[in-house]
């Protein structure tokens, strides 16, 4: 009995030696995700499942290893809400560098905002506007002058989902003849143009 101990012990260590000896090492397959704020984001790999990635993360990583040789190819399967998130360095073949180490970067999606300009007149009826030199300003920032004639306008700076919005009158038109205000100025940016803050302007 224990000569058959003995063996079978035997037998173990040299099997593990050998293993040891002839197996291949293995590489985990994860990397860091930058500027992810949202849910969603689903990553996939070759031959593995999808990895779901909790929103603000700042690093994934795969629930299996893969072995020196194999390749790996990490892709965003679904991308985080409000936001287009890609990989860099997620293609090639386990062992060529030291650790796989996947960036993913997510970049919000941005929006403009504008609106109608338009006089109203004494008599509540809608005129084509004809001030010049109307400012406004979007925060404390981003401002625009609206060309004479014009019938709408559009701020250069796009803003991100979730980010508040003020948009006032900086400065009114010349001459003294129109009060503009804005209607529906204050909000907070969805996942489309805004193109509904108006400029309204009276004439004294």
């Amino acid at each position: 009995m224990k000569s058959s101990v003995l063996r079978h012990s035997l037998l173990l260590t040299l099997a593990l030696g050998l293993a040891a000896c002839g197996g291949k090492a293995t590489f985990p397959v994860e990397g860091k995700v930058v500027n992810l704020k949202h849910s969603g984001l689903v990553l996939s790999n070759i031959g593995m499942n999808d990895l779901p990635v909790d929103a603000k993360a700042t690093s994934f990583r795969f629930p299996n290893a893969i072995e020196y040789g194999v390749q790996y190819d990490v892709k965003v399967k679904t991308s985080a809400l409000h936001q287009d998130c890609t990989p860099d360095n997620s293609k090639d073949t386990a062992g060529r560098q030291a650790a796989i180490n996947v960036t993913i970067t997510c970049r919000d999606y941005t929006y403009l905002i504008g609106g109608n300009v338009k006089i109203v007149g004494a008599d509540g009826a809608a005129k084509p506007y004809v001030g010049e030199n109307l400012v406004l300003i979007n925060g404390s920032s981003d401002r625009i002058n609206v060309a004479k004639d014009a019938q709408t306008y559009k701020f250069g700076g796009a803003i991100a989902f979730g980010t508040s919005y003020g948009v006032s009158v900086l400065q009114q038109p010349d001459g003294g003849k129109l009060v503009c205000s804005v209607d529906r100025g204050i909000g907070e940016m969805g996942d489309a143009e805004v193109t509904n803050v108006n400029v309204l302007c009276r004439e004294k």
